[in-house]
This record gives C-alpha cells, sequence and structure tokens, in this order.
C-alpha cells in the first residue's frame, strides 16, 4: 500500500479512532459526564474537547489515548504484518 492507499487507509483509521473517542463520550454522557468535566480532567479548556469531539481532524492520536484515558478506557493500537506475496503469486501480477 503506498501513496493514496496509504493516505486513505490513514483516513480510514482516524475516522475509526474518532469514532470509537464519540462512543465512549456519549455512553459516558448518558451516565452523567460533561464535556466540562472531561476538559477539568484532562486540564484543558471546555472548548478544546468540543474542537476534539466534533472535527476528527482535529483529536491527533495524542488526544485520542488522553480523552479514552480520562474517560477509563485504554486506546488499543496494533501494527499487523501484511502476508508477503509467494515468488509465484508475484509473477501473475
Amino acid at each position: 500500500m503506498r501513496g493514496e492507499g496509504a493516505a486513505a487507509e490513514a483516513e480510514r483509521v482516524q475516522a475509526e479512532v474518532w469514532r470509537m473517542i464519540g462512543r465512549a463520550f456519549e455512553a459516558c454522557r448518558a451516565n452523567g459526564l460533561s464535556q466540562s468535566d472531561l476538559a477539568k480532567r484532562l486540564g484543558v479548556p471546555r472548548g478544546q474537547v468540543c474542537l476534539w469531539l466534533r472535527d476528527k481532524e482535529r483529536m491527533t492520536l495524542k488526544a485520542a489515548v488522553r480523552l479514552a484515558d480520562a474517560m477509563g478506557h485504554d486506546l488499543d493500537v496494533r501494527l499487523i504484518r501484511r502476508a508477503a506475496l509467494r515468488p509465484a503469486q508475484a509473477e501473475a501480477q
């Protein structure tokens, strides 16, 4: 995966992390946690939390990990090696 394929995959992963954090926040909010509470836990302005939860482009991986931690979650990221093509498969392509 190179170039555009890698960029598209990065977008997909970023969007998935953003959705996971959003779902976690919605569950916490249902239990009474507000954006203000979350901001206090993180030591950032409420507007920053609002921005992270509203705009996936603004939520860095570091911010996602901090948000998850503040909500009592761990964010797990895995690196998975792709299967290498066998010589016969490579020739056929």
